[in-house]
């Protein structure tokens, strides 16, 4: 079928979708989009051959049985994560979320007038981790598009109306650099396969090609990065703000790229081990680790461009 006509269906039905379960009670329609989320995994298999796996080869200490119950819930997870984001009620959704230790980390790392990276993960509801931020502080999110692009400017208009100004990562470079000029926040994703474009930096045991580009900003501007990550606790939410990460010594080094991003990913990785069911295990997250660069030297300009 003709990629065109293959995309609109499938906006029509996304939308279709949409429309019909925000016509029911909130309790009904997240258990209907849980329901579905477990039909995908068994009975379409979506990903599911690929979670499995990825599982299997972190979590080998575990028997089937386990990992069976953990592949459940991540399925579990982004059916709820579908509901908050996209019928939930925003104000009812945020007021939900506890902020963990609050905001005077980001703060302080605002304070020095270069603004400052928060990096992230697929963790979590991570988009309501953006409104959470788009609601303090004039954010910016480095995205990498969906493949549906009249799905993606569905998300795009929703996150606008959060307050979240969006740019594509391969164009990201200028728009990057002014925001932080302006003092501004920009929050990037930094758990993606990159391949041969990316670093080779440890995750979650094993070595994985990762996007460059937090790093390389940070190092050129000074600007502070900021580990954030959101944990579904119950009917809520806990937001997790952490402190500055520390640059290497030696920032002009050619493996400092490598050494930032490894300490990014390794304060990232202490809250996935917690709620291993909330981080997206539908990526193929390690396919690529074997084309990755052992470092990344500052001047190249592999992910983000500047």
């Amino acid at each position: 079928m003709d990629r065109n006509v293959t995309d609109t269906l499938e906006h029509l039905a996304f939308r279709a979708a949409r429309a019909g379960l925000a016509g029911l009670p909130y309790g009904a329609a997240e258990l209907c989009l849980r329901g579905l989320a477990r039909v995908a995994a068994d009975g379409f298999r979506l990903r599911r051959d690929v979670t499995d796996r990825q599982l299997a080869e972190v979590y080998g200490d575990l028997d089937d049985r386990e990992r069976r119950r953990l592949r459940r819930g991540v399925y579990d997870h982004l059916g709820r994560m579908a509901a908050e984001v996209f019928l939930a009620d925003p104000q009812s959704l945020a007021d939900a979320v506890r902020l963990e230790p609050g905001f005077d980390p980001l703060d302080r790392a605002l304070a020095g007038g270069r603004g400052a990276i928060v990096v992230t993960a697929h963790f979590g509801n991570f988009e309501l981790a953006g409104r959470i931020l788009a609601a303090r502080y004039p954010l910016l999110d480095v995205v990498k598009p969906q493949r549906n692009p009249a799905v993606e400017r569905e998300l795009t208009a929703l996150r606008r109306r959060h307050g979240i100004a969006t740019v594509p990562m391969e164009h990201a470079g200028r728009a990057v650099l002014a925001h932080l000029r302006r003092g501004g926040l920009v929050s990037l994703l930094i758990d993606q396969d990159a391949g041969a474009s990316g670093v080779s930096v440890p995750f979650l045991g094993r070595p994985a090609s990762t996007w460059p580009g937090a790093a390389r900003i940070a190092l050129r501007t000074g600007c502070p990065v900021v580990p954030v990550a959101i944990v579904r606790d119950g009917e809520g939410h806990v937001f997790h703000i952490g402190e500055a990460l520390a640059p290497p010594a030696d920032p002009k080094a050619d493996e400092a790229v490598a050494a930032y991003m490894a300490a990014m990913t390794r304060s990232l990785e202490r809250w996935i081990r917690t709620c291993p069911d909330q981080w997206f295990w539908v990526h193929r997250r390690w396919k690529g680790a074997a084309l990755a660069q052992a470092s990344t030297p500052l001047r190249m300009t592999t992910g983000i461009s500047i």
